[in-house]
This record gives structure tokens, C-alpha cells and sequence, in this order.
């Protein structure tokens, strides 16, 4: 009988005593004709044992047979690991990889006896919660929560050691019977025919191993990484140079280095995977640093169209709009980057095994912390909200607020920028300028003129009337001044002076402008004061003596003449 022979037949044996184990021990390992959606045994370590070492074996007997079936004996292998602490990104991988190499642990072991290793009746007698392997450090442990709960899986830490245990017993033979996990075909080969014929041409050192992978697969790991870093550098250099020309469609070049960064994780993988076929941890680390940078790439391409998104709208929906409204969308489309970029980064994280749901709640009573420590920010960011949303001022109108007067160059997020009269920029918090009373001058369709003319009293009756008419006649023929509202109005008696009240709007906006009507309005004003003979009043005293009237002189003596 040849070795192969003999091999075949321990493993059939192998096989049917597994097999009778599972029938005899788990009342749910019946026939599963009788009940094919039956999950797989792992009710104890040997269910899970057993479970796992005949699942890769029918794997590889499919995989031989080039039965496309052979995927799900195999995730049924894959799953008996606890790879809770592996990221989801290279979930599946390293767990095919690792399930391998504790089946090449395992068949070079004398495992013990499967009736001294813990069923089910065992677990629940002795309340076990840890099995180890005797004279090994491989542990199954049973899952305490979570959607696997009670299920037995070997151990996190027997998974992360798979390598370190598989580095320790490569040297020994199989075990009878069995087979190994066939980890070797996997490191060293390939699925492309190129590759395999170029690796069998070559010297002997050239496919030694080094570290977990052969040689010649380091030197194509370093040469895939050298080409995707130059093609990254080429589509950058490239995108610089079209922004630059005078080429058409030069908005698109900024898309090139994102999309560079999309494309290189793609290929990167594709290599990886199909064409060199690399194993071990070095391969799966550049597989999350690909991954990273494709996340970053997306996250770049989605800011870049949001923005280009933004200015469209704002160019063919709102381009007549004030310019506060236009700020406010290409605000709404800044928030939204934030949202969606977010959104990335945090699906990112949560692909590469970051918890991400711990993360966001330490985030909420940070984030809590942070906004009683940044209180003003916040009410300022709210003020500028209310402002873009209730428009009292916008960009380049000028107002009154408070005790002064402005154009308003800047409406941000945080703070106002006014220039004030005297050229000088006042910048107020966005929370105290809201609160203020203000007063938009550059909204009013027309300019109240209301002024007071003071005449002296020597002015007489016919002189206030004359003015009166007159002022009234010269503020009606001006096409300059409304027809309604005008009043001009004797309006009382002053301390020195009789007023007349005007009241009248310019048909104007514009500041200065106005300034120049009311200018010739109080020059006919002097010019009617001065025909009708009176004058304009100046402050002035009046004061009133009294005299006494002359009396006769009593008791007179008169002259007397000398004798």
C-alpha cells in the first residue's frame, strides 16, 4: 500500500469517526436532509473541534474538485474563530488565512481522545466557560454576549498566535489521517499562469521565505506600492499642470488626485489578491492602508462635488439673489461637506474595527463639554444663522446699529465687519450685533427731509405767510420731493424764535444724493426768508428797563439876593 494510499484511508477514517461523533453527541448534528438549515455545531469545544477540522477538510476536497461549493464548508471553518477584534476590512481574509494555519497546527498535534474533550452534558455539568488544548496554549472560549452567545470559538488570542504556533510545529509530519490546511499552496501561489511560470524560472533563494511571505512576493509588494505611489504622483503633477493651461474644462482637474486616490486601493487589491496572491500580515496591512487611502479619495471627490454642486446652484438658481442669500446656500452646501465627510470618515473607522458607536458617544459628552467650554461660539454661530435667515442687513448695505453707522463689507459665521464712517472697520460678534436695533438706510425707498426754520419775532404776519406759501409751492414744483406726505407747518412759539416744522420725503435712496437735495432745499429756503424782509432767528435777549417819572422839587428855596 503507497503512502498516498494510506494517507487517504486514515483520512476517510478520520472522517467517519468525526462523523460518528457528531451523530452520537449533538442531538442537533442529525441528518441534514431531515434539517438543512440546521447551523453548525459549536455547542461545546468538541463541536467546535470537530466542526472546524472537517469543514476544511471538505472544503479543500471541493476546491480539488473544482466545486464552486467549496466557499460555504469553509465559512462554516472561518466562523469557529472569535475574530472580534479584527477589523471588517480584512475580516474575511485573515480569517481564511488564519483558519488554515491552526488546521496545519492541528493536524501535526496528537489531539486527545474526542470523548475526554468537553460536550455539551460536560459544559453545563462543570460550568465551563475556557477550554485550553492539553500540553498547548490553544483556548476555546464560549461567547458570554452578543448575537453569538453560548456558541464555542477559539480564542482572540489563539487567533492572533496562529502564525507564532503554526512557526513552532511546521517541522513536524502530519498525524495520520490528516492533511493540514494546505497553507503552503496558498502562499506560494498564484492565480495567474504568468506569474506562476515567471516564479518557476527563477533561483532558488528567489522563492525562500522571508517573513511570512517568499521572497519574490516581498519584491512585488514593493513594486506594486513603488507603481500606485508614482500613479498617485502622475495624476497629481498632471491635474497641476491642465489647471494651469488654458485648456477647456480646467474645473475638472482638480478631480484627477481623488480619483488617483479611488483607483489605487482598486488595483492595489485586484493585485494583491489575484495576481501575486500575497498572504500574511504584511499583505493585509497594506490592504487597510490601501482602503485608508481610498476612503480619503472618496471623501475628497464627495467635498469636490458638493462645492462645484454649490457654485452651480448658486450661479443658475440664484445669481439675482441678494448676495446674503447666496452666502447662506454655499453655507447649507459647506454644512452638507461636513455631514457627508463625516459620514465617510466614520464609516471608514468603523470598517477598519474602530468602535465606532463607543466613539460617538464619547464624542456626545465631549462633544457636551465642549459646547459649555465654547458657549459664545455657539451663540455666535446661531446669531450669524438668524442673520443669514432674517436678512436685517446684507453685504454692502449701509445701517445704522446702535450708536453708529456702517456698510456692511462681511456677514460670517462668527463675527459682522462694519465700516464705519470714519474708514475705520468695526467687527462685532454676530450674537451682539443680532440683539441690536438696526437700521437698514439702504432699504428705503425714500429719505425723510425734516427740518426746522426759526424766524425772529420781529417777523409780522403776512411775512410768515408769505414764507409759508412759498416754502410749500417750492417743495411741490421739485420733481426731486414726493407729492405725499407734505406739510409745511407754523408749529409754535420757540424761546426766541417762531418755527416752522417741514416735513417731506426725497425720492432717493442714495445717501449722498439726498444730501444734495436738502442742500438747495435750505438754500431757497434763505433766499424766501431774505424777500419777504424778515430774518432767520439767532438766539438772542431781550431786556426791558423801567424809569421812573420826573417829580416836581418840594420845599424849593430860592435864590436868595445879598443885601
Amino acid at each position: 500500500m503507497t503512502e498516498s494510499v494510506r494517507r487517504i484511508g486514515g483520512r476517510i477514517r478520520w472522517l467517519v469517526m468525526v462523523g460518528a461523533i457528531l451523530a452520537g453527541a449533538s442531538p442537533g448534528a442529525s441528518s441534514s436532509t431531515e434539517n438543512p438549515l440546521e447551523p453548525p455545531d459549536r455547542s461545546s469545544p468538541r463541536a467546535t473541534l470537530t466542526t472546524f477540522l472537517d469543514s476544511i477538510d471538505r472544503t479543500w476536497k471541493l476546491y480539488e474538485a473544482r466545486d464552486p461549493g467549496f466557499d460555504e464548508p469553509f465559512r462554516v471553518a472561518r466562523e469557529s474563530l472569535d475574530a472580534s477584534e479584527i477589523p471588517p476590512l480584512v475580516l474575511e481574509d485573515f480569517s481564511a488565512e488564519t483558519a488554515l494555519l491552526l488546521k496545519e497546527v492541528l493536524d501535526r498535534l496528537e489531539l486527545p481522545p474526542l470523548e475526554q474533550v468537553p460536550d455539551h452534558a460536560a459544559v453545563e455539568r462543570l460550568d465551563l466557560r475556557r477550554w485550553t488544548l492539553p500540553h498547548t496554549e490553544i483556548q476555546l472560549v464560549r461567547i458570554a454576549d452578543g448575537d453569538r452567545q453560548g456558541q464555542w470559538l477559539f480564542s482572540t488570542g489563539t487567533v492572533a498566535r496562529a502564525e507564532v504556533f503554526y512557526e513552532r510545529v511546521r517541522h513536524l509530519p502530519y498525524q495520520p489521517g490528516r492533511t493540514g490546511g494546505h497553507i503552503e499552496e496558498l502562499r506560494a501561489g498564484s492565480q495567474s499562469i504568468v506569474v506562476m511560470k515567471l516564479v518557476e524560472v527563477m533561483p532558488k533563494w528567489f522563492r525562500g521565505e522571508l517573513g511570512d511571505m517568499q521572497v519574490w512576493q516581498w519584491f512585488a509588494l514593493t513594486l506594486l506600492v513603488t507603481l500606485l505611489a508614482l500613479l498617485v504622483l502622475a495624476f497629481a503633477w498632471l491635474g497641476r499642470r491642465w489647471r494651469g493651461s488654458g485648456l477647456p474644462g480646467r474645473w475638472m482637474a482638480s478631480y484627477l488626485l481623488p480619483l488617483a486616490l479611488i483607483g489605487s486601493p482598486i488595483i492595489g487589491r485586484f493585485m494583491i489578491h489575484w495576481l501575486f496572491e500575497l498572504p500574511g500580515v504584511p499583505a493585509l496591512v497594506l490592504r487597510l492602508l490601501f482602503s485608508i487611502v481610498g476612503y480619503i479619495g472618496w471623501a475628497w471627490l464627495v467635498a469636490l462635488v458638493l462645492s462645484r454642486v454649490g457654485d452651480l446652484t448658486v450661479r443658475f438658481w440664484f445669481s439675482d439673489a441678494r448676495p446674503l442669500k447666496q452666502q447662506l446656500v454655499r453655507v447649507m452646501f459647506r454644512i452638507a461637506n461636513i455631514i457627508v465627510v463625516t459620514a465617510i470618515a466614520l464609516k471608514a473607522l468603523q470598517i477598519l474595527g474602530v468602535p465606532v458607536a463607543g466613539l460617538i458617544a464619547g464624542l456626545g459628552v465631549g462633544g457636551l463639554a465642549i459646547a459649555l467650554a465654547a458657549q459664545g461660539t455657539l451663540e455666535n454661530f446661531i446669531g450669524g444663522i438668524i442673520l443669514y435667515a432674517d436678512q436685517p442687513v446684507k453685504v454692502g448695505d449701509f445701517c445704522r446699529f446702535g450708536d453708529q453707522m456702517g456698510t456692511v463689507e462681511d456677514v460670517g459665521l462668527r463675527s459682522v465687519k462694519v465700516r464705519t464712517l470714519d474708514r475705520t472697520v468695526v467687527t462685532m460678534p454676530n450674537a451682539e450685533f443680532a440683539k441690536m436695533q438696526l437700521e437698514n438706510l439702504s432699504e428705503r425707498d425714500r429719505v425723510l427731509l425734516r427740518e426746522k426754520i426759526c424766524l425772529r419775532y420781529e417777523t409780522t404776519r403776512a411775512q410768515l405767510q408769505a414764507i409759508l406759501s412759498g416754502l410749500e409751492a417750492m417743495l411741490e414744483n421739485d420733481p426731486r420731493i414726493a407729492e405725499e406726505p407734505l406739510r409745511v407747518r407754523f408749529s409754535g412759539f420757540g424761546r426766541y424764535y417762531l418755527e416752522i416744522d417741514v416735513f417731506a420725503y426725497a425720492l432717493t435712496s442714495d445717501w449722498p444724493e439726498f444730501l444734495s437735495i436738502r442742500q438747495e432745499v435750505l438754500v431757497k429756503v434763505m433766499e424766501l426768508v431774505d424777500r419777504s424782509g424778515t430774518r432767520l432767528a439767532l438766539p438772542t435777549e431781550v431786556h426791558y428797563s423801567a424809569r421812573d417819572a420826573e417829580r416836581p422839587e418840594e420845599h424849593a428855596t430860592p435864590p436868595q439876593t445879598p443885601a
